[in-house]
C-alpha cells in the first residue's frame, strides 16, 4: 500500500506546489500626478446574422472606426465596452459574405445592434462547420476532447460517472448502466448516432451494448426530455455522437492501447478516417476495439468468473454534394461476460446468512483468471443506419433516417455437463424511421427570431424467445410526431414543444405462465380473453402525450439562468408487463403485470450556468412527480416478510411489478476553476431524494449523496516534452440512510472514500502526436460495497488498480 500512497502523494504535491504564483513588482502611485481622464462608459452588444436565413454568422471580424476589436462567437454575437459617446463606424467582414457597414450611435449606456450580411454568390468558398446546436433548457454536460480521451478503456456508465448527477447501477458481471438523477434503464434514453438504442433492458445488470469508443462526444441531458427524444426520456437522455467525417482530402487516425492491473488484461482501439482527393465530397471511416479482462480482485479475494471478452467494429461512409449529404454506417458489438460465482444461494436462510458474512461462501475456490464459465451472458448488437439530409436555400433542412437493429442475448446457467446450449435465448429486431424538418430562422424584429423543427417517427419491432420461461415473444409498432419552436431574443430564449405517440404491442404468453401471473395476483383471470388458447394472446394499446415549456435569460455574457417545466407519459416496457421467471443475470424471480397503464410525470428544473475566463460552473435543482410509477419491488407475505421462491436452480427472492405514485427531487452542481497558471480545481456534488407516495416509503436503488473533487496541473514544455499533467482526485459516497429494508432486502452498506491519481505526458514523434498516462484508482485499497450494485448482497467491489494508456494520433492531409 505504501507504493500506492506514495504515487498519490507525489501527484498531490506536484499539483499543489504549482499553485504558488510568481511574485511581481507592484507599482506605487505618484501622489503628485494629475488624475486620469474620466473613462468612457458606453457599451455595444452586437448580433451578426445571414440576411437570407437569419442563421448566426460565427467567426466574423468586427472593426470599429478602423480598428479590429472583436470576432463573433458561435452564436454570432460580440460585445464592446468602454466606448465613448458619439457616432462610430462599425464594419463586419467574413470571407464568404459581402462587407457589412453601419453607423452606430453610442451614449453613456448600453446599446445593441443587429447586422445582416449577404452571402457571396461563389462556388469556391465552402463553410463546412454546422451551426451550433441550440442551448438545452435542462442541465446538460458534454464529455468531449481531453475529458473523453481520459475515459478510453472504460465502459459507458463508468465513462459518465464523473458527470454531476450521474451514478452507476453495477452488476454481478462487472458491467453497469448509468443512473441519472435516480433514473436508469427504461426511463433514461440512450441514442447512438441519433438513433434510439433498442436492446434487452429488462435485467437490472444489462449494461448498454455500446462501445464508448465510437463517440466523438457524449452528451448527458439531466431532466425530462420526452418531447424531442421520446416518452422514455423521463429521467433524461445520453447522446453518443460519432466524430464527424473529414472534409479536407487526406487520412487521419488514432490508436489506443490500454493495460490494467486489477482485472488484469487490456484493450486496444483504432480509428481511421479519410477523404479521397479524387472524389470530392466522399469520406469514410473504419473503427474497431478489442478488450480482454480477467476477473478483478477485491482487497481480500477474487470476484470469481467476472472476466470479460468484448470486441466491436464499425464502418461509415458519407457523400456530400451541393446542398445534400448522405451517410451509411454499420456497427457491431459483441461480448461474453461472466457472472460472479458468488450469486448462487440454496435457500432463504442462506441468503440472510450471506448478508452477515464478510466474504462469499466458497471464496477459497475463487480465482482472478481469464476463464469465463457458466453462468455467463453472450450479447451481440448490430446497428445499421442510413441518413439523407437536404438543405435547400431559403427553406430549411430535411433529414430522413432509417435504422435497423438486431439484439441477440444468450444466457448460460449452471447445468449438467450434457447440456451445451443457452438456457435463455432472446432475439430483438427493430426497424426505426423518422423524417424531420428544421425551418430557417424567421426574422420577427431586430434581435428576435423564431427557430423550430418538427418530425414524424415510426417503429416496428419483433421479439423472439426460446428457453426457460422469462420474457415471451411479442411484436409491436409505434408512431409519433412532435413540434418544437424557440423564440430567440437579444438576451432571452423561450422554447415550447409538444409530442404525441401511439404504441400497440401483442405478446404470446404460454398458458402455464399466464396462469402463474393470475395466481400471483398480477393479472385478472378474465384478462387476455380469459386465457383459453395456448399461447395466450395479450394485446395492449397506449396513447401518450408529452409537452414542455422552457426559458433562458442571459444575465451577463457569462452568467445565465434557465428553467423548464414538462410532462410526459411512458408506456410500460415488455418486461414490466410480461416478465415471468429468473435468469443468471437477473437473480430474482420477476413477475410482470400485463394490464399496466402508462406512467405520467410532471417535472420542473431550474439551472444556472457561469462560463467565465477562469471559472465554469453549473448548478441545478429538480423535482419530478410520477403518477403510476412502475416499480419492481420485493413481494411480501401477510406478515410483511419477503417471499422466496424455491426453484430447481436455487432459491430466489420474488419481485413483482406494481404501479405506485412516486416523487423524485434533488440537486447537482459542478465547478471548475483555474486558480493559477496551469492549475485547475474541480468539484461536484449530487443529491437525490425519492419516495413512494402511496405508503410514504422509500424507493430502492436511489443513489446516495456523493461528492467529488480534483486538482489538476498541466504545463507545456516539460523536460523536452510538449506537455505534461498531474492530477489527484477523491470521491466520497455517503451511506444511503433513506431506505425500506423490505424493499432493499438488507440495510445499505457504509459510505466510502476513493482516492485516485493520474500522470500524463504528450509529445510529437515525427508527424504523430503521442500521449501516455498512468491512472490509479482506489489507491488506498478501500474495502467497500456500493448501494446501487446487485453485488452488494454477496461481495465487495474491486480493490486498487493501475491503468496505463498509450495513444497515437496522426493526420496526413496531403495523402491521396
Amino acid at each position: 500500500m505504501s507504493a500506492r500512497l506514495l504515487f498519490a502523494a507525489v501527484c498531490a504535491v506536484a499539483a499543489i506546489a504549482a499553485a504558488a504564483p510568481a511574485s511581481a513588482d507592484v507599482p506605487i502611485p505618484d501622489p503628485g500626478a494629475s488624475p486620469p481622464p474620466p473613462a468612457c462608459a458606453g457599451a455595444l452588444d452586437g448580433h451578426v446574422v445571414d440576411a437570407s436565413t437569419h442563421e448566426e454568422v460565427a467567426g466574423a471580424i468586427v472593426t470599429l472606426d478602423g480598428e479590429v476589436v472583436a470576432t463573433t462567437d458561435e452564436s454570432g454575437r460580440f460585445a464592446l465596452v468602454g466606448l465613448c459617446a458619439g457616432t462610430h463606424v462599425l464594419v463586419v467582414e467574413r470571407d464568404d459574405y459581402a462587407r457589412g457597414e453601419q453607423a452606430v450611435a453610442v451614449a453613456d449606456r448600453a446599446a445593441s445592434v443587429e447586422i445582416e450580411l449577404t452571402a457571396l454568390a461563389s462556388e469556391l468558398i465552402v463553410i463546412e462547420d454546422a451551426a451550433p446546436p441550440a442551448i438545452d433548457m435542462r442541465a446538460t454536460t458534454v464529455v468531449s476532447g481531453e475529458a473523453l480521451a481520459r475515459t478510453r478503456g472504460r465502459a459507458l456508465a463508468e465513462a459518465l460517472a464523473e458527470v454531476p448527477g450521474v451514478a452507476q447501477l453495477r452488476s454481478a458481471s462487472g458491467m453497469a448502466k448509468p443512473i441519472v438523477r435516480g433514473q436508469f434503464g427504461r426511463r433514461l434514453l440512450l441514442l447512438v448516432d441519433g438513433v434510439r438504442h433498442r436492446a434487452q433492458e429488462w435485467g437490472l445488470d444489462h449494461a448498454p451494448e455500446v462501445d464508448p469508443f465510437v463517440a466523438g462526444a457524449i452528451t448527458v441531458v439531466r431532466g425530462a426530455a420526452g418531447v424531442r427524444y421520446g416518452p422514455d426520456a423521463i429521467g433524461g437522455a445520453v447522446l453518443v455522437d460519432p466524430p464527424a467525417l473529414p472534409h479536407d482530402p487526406g487520412v487521419a487516425g488514432e490508436l489506443h492501447l490500454i493495460g490494467a492491473t486489477n482485472g488484469h488484461g487490456g484493450s486496444g482501439a483504432a480509428r481511421v478516417q479519410a477523404a479521397p482527393r479524387r472524389i470530392p465530397g466522399l469520406a469514410w471511416q473504419l473503427e474497431g476495439t478489442y478488450k480482454r479482462l480477467a476477473a478483478p480482485r477485491t482487497p481480500d479475494y477474487a470476484l470469481d468468473n467476472t472476466g470479460a471478452a468484448e470486441w466491436s467494429a464499425g464502418a461509415t461512409a458519407g457523400y456530400q454534394r451541393g446542398d445534400a449529404d448522405f451517410h451509411l454506417s454499420y456497427r457491431r458489438y459483441q461480448a461474453d461476460l461472466g457472472v460472479c460465482s458468488c450469486l448462487r444461494i440454496e435457500s432463504a436462510d442462506d441468503f440472510y446468512a450471506q448478508l452477515e458474512r464478510d466474504e462469499p461462501l466458497g471464496v477459497e475456490r475463487f480465482r482472478a483468471d481469464f476463464e469465463i464459465e457458466r453462468p455467463y451472458q453472450a450479447v451481440a448488437h448490430d446497428l445499421a443506419v442510413a441518413r439523407a439530409h437536404w438543405h435547400p436555400a431559403g427553406v430549411g433542412g430535411v433529414t430522413l433516417t432509417y435504422a435497423l437493429q438486431y439484439d441477440h442475448r444468450e444466457e448460460f446457467d449452471v447445468v449438467r455437463d450434457a447440456t451445451a446450449g443457452p438456457q435463455f435465448d432472446f432475439r430483438l429486431t427493430t426497424h426505426d424511421a423518422d423524417a424531420s424538418f428544421e425551418h430557417n430562422p424567421v426574422h420577427l424584429s431586430d434581435h428576435v427570431h423564431l427557430h423550430g423543427d418538427a418530425a414524424v417517427v415510426g417503429m416496428v419491432q419483433f421479439h423472439g424467445f426460446s428457453g426457460l420461461p422469462l420474457v415471451p415473444d411479442h411484436r409491436a409498432w409505434s408512431a409519433g410526431a412532435y413540434a418544437i419552436e424557440r423564440l430567440v431574443g437579444h438576451d432571452f430564449e423561450v422554447e415550447a414543444g409538444v409530442r404525441y405517440d401511439a404504441l400497440a404491442r401483442t405478446a404470446s404468453i404460454a398458458r402455464q405462465d399466464f396462469l402463474r401471473l393470475v395466481r400471483s395476483d398480477q393479472l385478472a383471470a378474465d384478462a387476455c380473453g380469459g386465457g383459453e388458447p395456448d399461447p395466450v394472446e395479450c394485446a395492449s394499446t397506449f396513447h401518450t402525450l408529452s409537452a414542455s415549456l422552457g426559458g433562458l435569460y442571459q444575465l451577463t455574457r457569462a452568467w445565465a439562468v434557465k428553467a423548464d417545466v414538462s410532462t410526459a407519459s411512458r408506456p410500460p416496457n415488455p418486461d414490466e408487463q410480461y416478465l415471468n421467471g429468473t435468469s443468471p443475470t437477473f437473480p430474482v424471480v420477476g413477475l410482470g403485470k400485463p394490464d399496466l397503464g402508462p406512467e405520467t410525470t410532471v417535472s420542473a428544473s431550474v439551472t444556472t450556468t457561469y462560463r467565465g475566463d477562469r471559472v465554469a460552473a453549473e448548478a441545478s435543482a429538480f423535482a419530478n412527480r410520477i403518477a403510476d410509477y412502475i416499480e419492481l419491488a420485493p413481494a411480501l407475505d401477510a406478515d410483511g416478510e419477503p417471499i422466496f421462491d424455491v426453484l430447481i436452480r436455487g432459491t430466489f427472492p420474488r419481485f413483482v411489478t406494481r404501479p405506485v405514485d412516486a416523487a423524485f427531487w434533488g440537486a447537482d452542481a459542478g465547478i471548475t476553476a483555474r486558480v493559477a497558471p496551469g492549475l485547475e480545481l474541480a468539484g461536484q456534488v449530487a443529491v437525490v431524494r425519492a419516495k413512494d407516495l402511496d405508503d410514504d416509503g422509500y424507493l430502492a436503488f436511489v443513489p446516495p449523496d456523493r461528492v467529488r473533487g480534483e486538482a489538476r496541473y498541466a504545463r507545456a514544455d516539460v523536460l523536452g516534452l510538449r506537455a505534461a499533467s498531474v492530477a489527484v482526485s477523491g470521491s466520497y459516497v455517503a451511506r444511503q440512510r433513506r431506505f425500506d429494508v423490505n424493499a432493499d432486502l438488507a440495510p445499505p452498506p457504509a459510505g466510502y472514500f476513493l482516492l485516485g491519481a493520474e500522470v500524463g505526458v504528450e509529445d510529437e514523434v515525427g508527424p504523430h502526436t503521442v500521449k501516455a498516462s498512468l491512472v490509479g484508482t482506489n489507491l488506498t485499497d478501500a474495502r467497500y460495497r456500493d448501494y446501487t450494485s446487485l453485488l452488494r448482497y454477496f461481495a465487495d467491489q474491486p480493490g486498487w488498480q493501475l491503468v496505463l494508456r498509450l495513444s497515437v494520433h496522426f493526420d496526413a492531409t496531403d495523402a491521396p
